[in-house]
């Protein structure tokens, strides 16, 4: 094949990705000259001083649809997204292992810096060797790209009657060949630094349905990504959310590690203020985190699933421990909700400790819109007005 490229259109900037200072940060090799020849040998773009890798190993080259990697007959072979091929043409995500030495082809942004610009050989060294990179990037990014994502939705209810008063809007993914499980998802999503962009698609889709169906749900909770805090970009998100959906009351949580940046979140209390959003902060536990609630209270303080686990069996002190943080909550404009309610006799111990609002299994697992029960949908006004009315203060 030849390695020409169409006049006039510009050629990719890629690069082989591995991982540096112990694993900690993300080195780029930019694949400049053409062909782009890995092996052993210490005359190649590209050296592996490494037994299992053959003299001449693998080579890249550029062809007019894209970038192909072809092996050289190599011993222990040439390997994409753990398939063993002869040649391949490749995209953005792909894994690659020549014998066992493991790289991801990414793409370099403009202006970045050339880490071998002399196009002279590169000696990758053992310390720079990746550990494993996750499988299922490439898919990650047509999941991205196609918007291949739904949402489910799970009840949170009043204490004791059970009452549905709100849903938490959970994103999942619909890539046939990725789980879709967020959490596993988001773990795929952040190697590729695309987190941020799963969290707000997931949030975008989630409105959609919901403007979509044309009932007027109860309160909806929303989750963000970490990475999202303090950026542009979710606010941005936020905006498009209440636009699609201008009449629903939201909630957005938050992890409680953003208490570590009180500034951050008051700047974000700021503009939810303005899109009428209200805060929840979410996976609530002990420790020096309660201290920091005073700089910006939330709305709704969900306490973690660990609290409810051990509920039942407790002692006296420690059930009076929580009861002393719950009313210290309330004192702050925060109203508690227990997660991870399974059982009877947890939602029992919940309301006798004093918690008036809950989550969990017990009352509905997370299911999409469209299977819900019907009589949710048709008793969803009145248990709207009393979520508002019930828990006020907490604005």
């Amino acid at each position: 094949m030849s390695d020409s490229f169409s006049p006039g259109k510009p050629r990719p900037r890629w690069c082989l990705e591995s991982t540096a200072d112990g694993g900690k940060s993300l080195a780029r090799i930019p694949i400049q000259k053409l062909p782009f020849r890995i092996g052993r040998l210490n005359d190649l773009e590209l050296t592996l001083p490494f037994p299992s890798v053959s003299k001449r190993h693998a080579v890249l080259h550029f062809a007019e649809d894209g970038l192909y990697l072809r092996d050289l007959s190599s011993t222990n072979g040439t390997f994409v997204n753990r398939k063993r091929v002869r040649e391949a043409i490749l995209e953005e995500g792909d894994i690659l292992h020549f014998a066992e030495v493991e790289f991801r082809i990414g793409r370099r942004a403009e202006g970045a810096t050339q880490n071998n610009s002399d196009g002279g050989t590169l000696t990758l060294r053992r310390v720079d060797l990746p550990r494993q990179f996750i499988a299922g990037t490439r898919e990650l990014n047509r999941l991205l790209e196609r918007e291949m994502v739904t949402a489910v939705f799970q009840p949170i209810v009043s204490l004791p009657a059970g009452e549905i008063l709100a849903y938490e809007v959970l994103g999942r993914g619909t890539h046939e060949k990725l789980p879709s499980s967020p959490k596993k998802l988001f773990r795929v999503a952040e190697t590729i630094e695309r987190a941020c962009e799963l969290s707000r698609l997931f949030r975008k889709n989630a409105a959609t349905i919901v403007s979509d169906a044309k009932v007027h749900l109860p309160f909806l909770f929303f989750n963000t990504h970490p990475s999202e805090l303090g950026t542009p970009e979710l606010v941005d998100s936020l905006r498009e959310m209440r636009n699609i959906i201008p009449d629903h009351e939201l909630a957005l949580e938050i992890h409680e590690g953003a208490l570590a940046e009180p500034e951050i979140i008051a700047e974000l209390k700021t503009h939810l203020d303005e899109l009428d959003i209200r805060l929840a902060l979410d996976d609530f536990g002990l420790g020096e985190r309660f201290l920091q609630l005073a700089e910006v209270p939330p709305d709704y303080l969900k306490f973690d699933i660990s609290y409810v686990r051990g509920l039942v069996d407790a002692t006296v002190s420690k059930r009076r421990l929580l009861s002393m943080l719950m009313a210290a909550a309330r004192e702050l404009g925060a109203e508690p909700i227990a997660e991870g309610v399974e059982t009877k006799l947890e939602a029992g111990a919940c309301t006798m400790i004093g918690f008036t609002l809950a989550q969990g299994f017990l009352y509905g697992e997370p299911v999409p819109f469209t299977h819900r029960n019907a009589r949710h949908s048709e008793t969803v006004e009145q248990p709207l007005q009393n979520f508002q009315g019930q828990h006020q203060h907490a604005r």
